[in-house]
């Protein structure tokens, strides 16, 4: 992962516009639940509050995690015509992995990385 977001297409990054998110997508599993997105280049995300409020944890944990591994969210607009920061779910679950490896994560963390490895596996 490099500062200028590999992650994501290169198309979506040299447009001023942000992408779109195309469609919902919902990761649950008893008390767990996320909501990610389906990007309009067929790249999945989640917002960036998401990352660390459905795990229970305060919004800086993320963004200093983002930081120290040089990635940088992407604008989308939501469904609704708002514009908000996202990040490729696959960095989600290493910022959950990050914590449980830490000792800093719970029993949601656990379960919020178990899920994405599936998610993703299935991609």
């Amino acid at each position: 992962m490099t500062k200028e977001n590999q992650l994501f297409s290169k198309k979506c990054l040299q447009d001023g516009d942000p992408l779109v998110a195309v469609e919902r997508i919902k990761i649950k599993h008893k008390l767990f639940r996320v909501i990610a997105y389906k990007l309009a280049t067929g790249e999945t995300a989640i917002t960036t509050r998401q990352m660390s409020v459905c795990v229970k944890k305060p919004s800086y944990t993320a963004r200093q995690f983002i930081r120290k591994i040089g990635v940088k969210p992407i604008q989308v607009q939501m469904p609704n015509r708002s514009v908000t920061d996202m990040i490729d779910i696959g960095i989600v679950k290493a910022f959950w992995q990050s914590l449980n490896e830490s000792g800093e994560g719970n029993p949601l963390t656990k379960i919020g990385q178990k899920y994405l490895d599936e998610y993703l596996a299935q991609r």
